[in-house]
């Protein structure tokens, strides 16, 4: 990983990768299998959490805590999402992509 990276909290965006490292846990996620990032939020009271999906169905949720790390929601989704292209209407990913 000597490569160019961007960091936000545990989070790392390489130019292929998204990379969580929160101390506790490692994960490594392709962009191209990121289907959906979404903030989620039960209630007020709880933190913020990131929810994506990939393409086989795996479902990582990270919340803003000390133990997960410390982030900006909005902005670490933001980056989440252009980086895995979910806003590109000519995504793979995109619901509304133009492929037929």
């Amino acid at each position: 990983m000597a490569a160019h990276f961007e960091s936000l909290g545990p989070f790392r965006f390489t130019a292929t990768f998204l990379i969580y490292d929160s101390g506790h846990e490692f994960q490594m996620i392709p962009y191209d299998q990121i289907v959906s990032a979404e903030i989620e939020q039960a209630s007020s009271d709880d933190p913020a959490a990131i929810v994506a999906a990939t393409r086989t169905g795996r479902r990582y949720q990270w919340y803003r805590t000390w133990m997960q790390g410390r982030f900006d929601p909005e902005r670490t989704l933001a980056k989440i999402r252009t980086a895995a292209r979910l806003d590109d209407p000519d995504s793979p990913a995109s619901p509304v992509s133009s492929v037929v």
